[in-house]
């Protein structure tokens, strides 16, 4: 599988990657209440916890206190493919809700290992469960048998169940969103390619989720987004899968065909995409102005709500 470049990129516009209008998120402080960890805060303000060593000069073994005021930047791009439903990002591990047009929160993943990839596509919701057995696929039962571990065929709701308490079916193949009893796997790619969430955050999600909405799953390392007030911003995340990608060339592209080339500071870009912190970041040219044209119109959802994942204030560019 290969990310569109160059020739491809140019080829057709319902083909080319989009351009995105939505950037949320932005830069504040927190003061720690309670005792955590880098990776759980991580998770709970939508960053990854690199970008938290980085912004704070933290030291290893990177120890938080109740008390510390901590400086935490989580500005993204909102990938707006669907006007209802989720759309998940797979290098982002992240899943974005819409509802009725409107852009609700994002939740963090674990989503599938590099030889047990997540697909790509575009899906439904076929299937919602509480308290759900698992029933061991066939291609999990191989591998146990091949490590020489016991063969499970069903495990029954409990503790020991990799489901936890919600179990959301897609129409994927075998790929379905649900809880889990390793809740320290979220942030990573180690599934065999279901997508797990956080206990109390599926709880949230899963009331508000009908059978038959809408699922994307995209696979879009890099972001590229153009504001209603003429702002261009660039988001670089890990290519987890490895996939094809020469990353300038893939933004040189993007910005010759969307015809924004001179809105953008060229030299501000590398630095982004080797970092790939997985934050949006304001790449305009000095002096750009407002965009010259008739007044900006865009059929994406048209706002941010607060949320835990988005930090403490909300921006909307």
């Amino acid at each position: 599988m290969v990310l569109l470049t160059g020739a491809q990129l140019a080829g057709a516009a319902d083909t080319a990657p989009p351009l995105y209008t939505q950037v949320a998120g932005g830069e504040h402080e927190i003061t720690l209440e309670k005792r955590t960890s880098v990776d759980r805060l991580a998770l709970e303000q939508g960053v990854r916890w690199v970008s938290i060593v980085r912004e704070n000069g933290l030291k290893k073994p990177y120890k938080l206190k109740p008390g510390m005021v901590l400086k935490i930047n989580n500005r993204h791009i909102v990938p707006t493919e669907l006007q209802n439903g989720i759309v998940i990002n797979l290098p982002e591990l992240r899943l974005y809700y819409f509802q009725n047009g409107t852009y609700q929160r994002r939740y963090a993943l674990a989503v599938g290992k590099p030889s047990w990839p997540t697909p790509t596509g575009t899906y439904k919701i076929c299937e919602k469960r509480k308290n759900p057995t698992w029933n061991v696929p066939p291609s999990i039962q191989e591998e146990m048998d091949e490590r020489g571990y016991e063969v499970i065929t069903k495990v029954p709701p409990g503790p020991k169940n990799p489901l936890g308490k919600y179990f959301m079916a897609t129409t994927a193949s075998g790929v379905g969103i649900h809880a889990t009893n390793r809740p320290w796997s979220v942030g990573y790619y180690v599934s065999h390619g279901c997508i797990r969430m956080l206990p109390h955050e599926i709880e949230q999600l899963f009331p508000q989720v009908e059978v038959g909405a809408p699922v994307k799953i995209i696979y879009r390392p890099i972001k590229l987004a153009l504001t209603p007030q003429g702002r261009v911003y660039l988001e670089a995340n890990p290519n987890i899968y490895h996939w094809e990608l020469h990353s300038l060339e893939w933004v040189q592209d993007m910005a010759e065909y969307y015809n924004i080339t001179d809105r953008i500071d060229w030299d501000k870009v590398p630095p982004i995409l080797k970092t790939r912190s997985g934050l949006a970041q304001d790449i305009t040219k000095a002096g750009a102005g407002p965009i010259p044209a008739t007044p900006f119109t865009s059929n994406a959802p048209k706002e941010v709500r607060l949320s835990p994942l988005q930090g403490q204030t909300v921006k909307v560019e």
